[in-house]
């Protein structure tokens, strides 16, 4: 599963780090180390010993343009880090784990402030046991859209989702240009610019499971309640019919949907 959040207003610098390093670590995540060989003979990350301040001195760096041909590439405030879930694992030791989310906040694109913080959540499975298998697959997507509720709090971003990882999604400029969207998530997050585009009652009268109003003037829909169990039949009639007419499809890569066996039920690494 990914979470993505879109030109973040308050992610400039170290301090903005540190509040989201100190939000995930309230979420009962633990920050990970350096990666380890388990008694199974498998790498993991080893959970943190120190502080939080020292952990992102380690971690954080900030990349200025060196010419023009690099301008494709994010500049600015970068950061990257991974947290160790309790969701297998519900005590702490030093043995390496396999279920972590890993966390990527980017700087500047293209000379715009392109702010963007992006997470993904991780069992560890092999090719051969895919991690739709996995026993804790709804538990990671509850836990990640708990965090995403928290993040966009705290982030302020334009827009944001969260879902199985989407071969196509809109692009930084897309959104910074206000562009319309395409995909109903199954968690979205659209900001007060959003609002604006489209309106309050167009988000807040949809047929999805959750809408709720966020502290900025954004609002947060949740297609269904579990990620696990997709729509079909009537509702995903009524919920097709309420956003095609403003070219909204449904996310359409859920490998647990009997409307996408062309997945053959497989994820990458990553979930």
């Amino acid at each position: 599963m990914q979470l993505y959040f879109y030109i973040c207003s308050n992610f400039q610098g170290k301090s903005d780090v540190t509040h989201l390093v100190e939000i995930m670590c309230e979420n009962d995540l633990v920050l990970a180390g350096k990666h380890g060989e388990g008694p199974n003979g498998k790498l993991g990350p080893i959970p943190y010993q120190g502080d939080i301040p020292a952990y992102i001195k380690n971690a954080y760096h900030y990349e200025k343009f060196t010419k023009p041909s690099e301008l494709v590439y994010s500049g600015g405030p970068r950061f990257h880090f991974e947290a160790i879930t309790r969701l297998k694992y519900p005590e702490l030791d030093n043995i390496p784990r396999s279920d972590y989310i890993t966390v990527t906040c980017g700087g500047m694109m293209l000379g715009e402030s392109y702010n963007y913080v992006t997470a993904l959540i991780d069992f560890r499975t092999t090719p051969e046991r895919p991690d739709i298998e996995s026993p804790y697959f709804e538990a990671g997507a509850q836990l990640m859209a708990k965090l995403g509720i928290e993040l966009y709090g705290y982030l302020k971003p334009i827009y944001g989702w969260l879902d199985y990882s989407p071969y196509d999604f809109l692009s930084g400029e897309a959104v910074r240009d206000r562009k319309e969207l395409d995909t109903l998530y199954w968690a979205n997050f659209y900001g007060p610019q959003y609002i604006e585009k489209y309106s309050k009652s167009f988000f807040l009268d949809s047929p999805c499971w959750k809408k709720e109003k966020l502290p900025d003037g954004g609002i947060y829909l949740q297609e269904r309640e579990f990620y696990t169990k997709p729509v079909s039949g009537k509702k995903k009639l009524k919920l097709q019919e309420y956003f095609s007419p403003y070219r909204i499809a449904l996310a359409s890569r859920n490998p647990f949907d009997d409307d996408n066996r062309e997945l053959e039920h497989r994820l990458p690494d990553h979930l």
